[in-house]
């Protein structure tokens, strides 16, 4: 049976029909009575207008109503406080923009998530407390864009402007569905794009999305176990009390194990199988602490590896410590990965009555990869860059960096072939031969030059001790600017970026060129004066970068993508296996931590072991380790690469990084 006629019409009727014009060209009954007969071309000038946008009717939101959105967005999401004329300044606001449909369509909370987003980057790690006072009412102002294109349009607010996206709070659609690309234009420079970055030709400037984060400046996020978040954490010290020590390691088992209970192995079942045969098995971490009186039982452990003082192996958790009998005991995967005092693992075994635990079997925390960590912390913005983790995740095929005007600039930077990062490592400028290998490769990359260009320390072969040595140090990065000065296309064109290896200043002088603590500072500007004037008389776009080391890179618009450092590791000497690279790829990744082994064999500034973190996985990470040959390799989607040692028989060796595809590849040369 067929609906009656009056029903259809109602079930197609549009929401927002365009207002009937007054011209309405003649029906085909006026000229011929054939109704088939095709009509000639109307001469009415074809119409510019768009349907104007349909105005929003203000409603009064009470304070008792958005509080439990507020407190959802503001304190639960960013740690912030809402003071109760900031809510009834948001009540106001919400209501006037987004209607009644505010709770349903999820604008408002869209809204409400954007403006503490742009009140945590205007006020910073200080601004905890919001109250209704100019600084909100300023952030309020600024959400309000003129709305671009033909007249009648209305106001629009951009709401995830941080983030890209461009919505019509009044019809919940992207902007670039309504507009063109003008007026996408216009609404990146609104947003903060600024000029250049995506122009209509689509050419894209990777240098406005290229941001080195030096690790002394980086922001500091502990994990709060209790909120099962992260928490800004007070300004470390170089000098921090002795609980720093303990907050360190306590930190890294907080991280790791909140990262292994949301692995698929550790999560009980949602529903229970019908049989056993269906029953998928759930593994289960017992606290150390919880041995005591059940001896003979089997147990999985998880906790740090360390010698006692009476030189007997322990493993240690929050809850306690217990001795470790490894006679029987297996890798998973078998050779595999390291494990040394100082790494984090899991054991499988059985508690013995002499209070000893027997292991059968010892593996690595599982990883997560990079896509799966911004699913859970998407929101926390790691450098304090303002990119939001899950700005620079791709989520299925449609690309990562977000939706809009800034991410497509970003997916389309991605996306050049021409974009690429070159990585020079142990650039020893005092050696045989490692100035003529550099002038080849600035031959070879003049011909197109990179977007950033690394040059990875130690820039001396002798470390500086406190008999001098400064003034040849000195004169070292003088015959460096004296070379960079031949090659005008690099310095105009390149960001050189320059990080310190164990030999350079000032932390050689007290350690000799052993392991000094890391994280460690730039190089000292009373030595590079000559290389920073070279670039100075260059054009606007090439720069030199002295940073430290580690270092964080954001590029292209992603979170923390590459992350570069370099890290030197006293055993790596005698590995001389074609394997050591994937055991070391494997065991750094797997624990999250670029320097997972006790406080003796390689020092860490206490109160900055958030410089060192690889939670969550970096797109890309570079270590220089001069003892292995150059390799490039994939592990869990981070892209791990070594350039190696930069001069070796007249040959000279780098890496070439692309964001395109994500690789990088060992290119290799002869002089």
């Amino acid at each position: 049976m067929n609906p009656p006629a009056k029903k259809i019409q109602a079930f197609f009727r549009p929401k927002h029909p365009l207002k009937p014009t007054n011209i309405h060209p003649p029906s085909s009954s006026t000229f011929t009575s054939d109704p088939f007969e095709p009509l000639p071309p109307s001469s009415l000038p074809p119409s510019s207008s768009r349907a104007p946008t349909p105005r929003i009717l203000a409603v009064e939101i009470p304070p008792s109503i958005l509080r439990p959105v507020a407190f959802r967005v503001f304190t639960k999401k960013h740690n912030l406080t809402l003071k109760s004329d900031a809510l009834a300044l948001l009540c106001a606001f919400v209501g006037r923009r987004c209607g009644a449909d505010w709770r349903d369509s999820g604008t408002g909370e869209r809204l409400l998530d954007e403006i503490a987003r742009q009140w945590k980057r205007n006020e910073g790690a200080q601004g905890v407390l919001v109250d209704g006072g100019e600084a909100l009412k300023g952030v309020i102002r600024g959400m309000e864009v003129p709305g671009a294109g033909s007249a009648g349009a209305g106001d629009l607010l951009r709401v995830g402007a941080v983030r890209g996206e461009e919505w019509d709070l009044g019809r919940g659609v992207e902007s670039s569905q309504l507009w063109g690309a003008e007026a996408e234009a216009h609404v990146a420079a609104a947003v903060g794009g600024g000029a250049g970055v995506l122009d209509v030709e689509g050419g894209v400037d990777g240098k406005r999305f290229l941001k080195v984060v030096d690790a002394f400046a980086m922001p500091k996020w502990a994990y709060n176990p209790l909120k099962r978040g992260f928490e800004k954490a007070p300004k470390p010290t170089l000098l921090p009390p002795a609980s720093a020590k303990t907050t360190l390691f306590r930190t890294r088992y907080t991280l790791l194990h909140q990262r292994l209970l949301r692995t698929e192995l550790f999560l009980p079942p949602t529903f229970l199988a019908a049989t056993k045969a269906t029953a998928r098995e759930q593994h289960k971490l017992t606290p150390i602490s919880n041995l005591l009186g059940r001896a003979g039982q089997n147990f999985l452990l998880f906790g740090m590896l360390a010698v006692n003082p009476s030189g007997v192996l322990t493993l240690i958790d929050t809850s306690g410590e217990i001795v470790l009998d490894l006679s029987i005991a297996v890798a998973v995967p078998e050779d595999g990965s390291w494990f040394a005092p100082g790494c984090f693992c899991i054991v499988d075994g059985a508690f013995e009555e002499n209070s000893k635990f027997t292991v059968y079997t010892v593996g690595q925390p599982l990883p997560e990869r990079r896509d799966a960590s911004a699913e859970v912390f998407g929101h926390v913005d790691f450098l304090g860059n303002g990119v939001t983790l899950d700005m620079g995740v791709n989520f299925g095929d449609g690309g990562g960096g977000g939706g809009g005007q800034q991410g497509r600039a970003m997916r389309r930077a991605e996306s050049e072939e021409g974009v690429r990062m070159v990585f020079l490592g142990a650039v020893e400028l005092d050696g045989k031969g490692v100035l003529e290998g550099l002038r080849r490769v600035f031959e070879i990359l003049e011909e197109a030059p990179p977007l950033m260009i690394m040059l990875i320390g130690s820039f001396t072969s002798i470390a500086m001790g406190t008999n001098g040595g400064s003034v040849a140090y000195k004169e070292y990065f003088d015959r460096l600017a004296s070379l960079l000065a031949d090659f005008k296309a690099l310095t105009e064109a390149s960001t050189f970026v320059f990080v310190p290896g164990d030999n350079d200043p000032w932390a050689s002088t007290f350690s000799g060129g052993s392991s000094a603590a890391l994280p460690r500072k730039a190089v000292p500007e009373m030595f590079t004066g000559r290389v920073r004037r070279v670039f100075q008389g260059a054009a606007a776009g090439g720069e030199a970068v002295w940073t430290s080391n580690p270092c964080r890179v954001g590029a292209l618009g992603r979170y923390d993508p590459p992350n570069f450092s370099t890290l030197s590791l006293l055993f790596l000497y005698v590995c001389a296996d074609e394997l050591g690279f994937v055991q070391l790829v494997k065991t750094i990744l797997d624990q999250g931590y670029l320097s997972p082994f006790a406080l003796g064999t390689r020092p860490v500034l206490w109160d900055y072991w958030h410089a060192l973190m690889l939670y969550p996985l970096p797109t890309a990470l570079v270590l220089c380790e001069p003892a292995m040959q150059p390799f490039a390799l994939t592990y869990e989607g981070c892209n791990v690469m070594n350039p190696g040692r930069l001069v070796e028989r007249r040959r000279v060796r780098w890496i070439e990084y692309r964001p395109a595809t994500g690789r990088g590849e060992v290119k290799e040369s002869s002089f």
